[in-house]
């Protein structure tokens, strides 16, 4: 008779452990309770010991995993930064392009002044050489 009592406490307390690991799965999985959806946040939840999960009861901690993951693909705030991460790329890829049109252009900005200034030095030279240069006095 003791031993039928002790097994019936064992299979009450091992129904009792099911209950709260399912209920603390479905109490995560459906947002009620903070916290990532991982197996060590469902025990500490659950208050069981780990081996009580992944041991005793692996068919509910393969269905938590599962669903975990399929929420993690599809949860709005993952699919949000998604979103942002491929914005920023495509902004980041817009702005190096921009950036390289501008240093080409500064590049054939600098090379025409460069030749606007060896102009000017030679066009000084050739007018002091026959000095039909004249000073202007500056007025302050």
């Amino acid at each position: 008779m003791n031993t039928k009592a002790t097994k019936t406490m064992t299979d009450n307390e091992a129904e009792q452990t099911r209950t709260l690991l399912q209920q603390a799965a479905d109490d995560l999985l459906e947002g009620r309770v903070e916290g990532p959806l991982t197996g060590l946040r469902l025990i500490e939840l659950a208050g069981v010991k780990r081996h009580r999960l992944t041991h005793d009861n692996p068919d509910i901690n393969k269905a938590f995993q599962e669903r975990a993951r399929m929420l993690n693909r599809t949860k709005p705030e993952v699919d949000q930064l998604r979103t942002r991460l491929t914005e920023e790329i495509a902004r980041n890829t817009r702005l190096s392009s921009e950036r390289m049109e501008l240093a080409e252009r500064v590049k054939n900005y600098a090379a025409a002044l460069a030749l606007v200034l060896d102009e000017r030095d030679q066009l000084r030279e050739a007018l002091n050489g026959e000095q039909n240069l004249v000073t202007i006095p500056r007025f302050r």
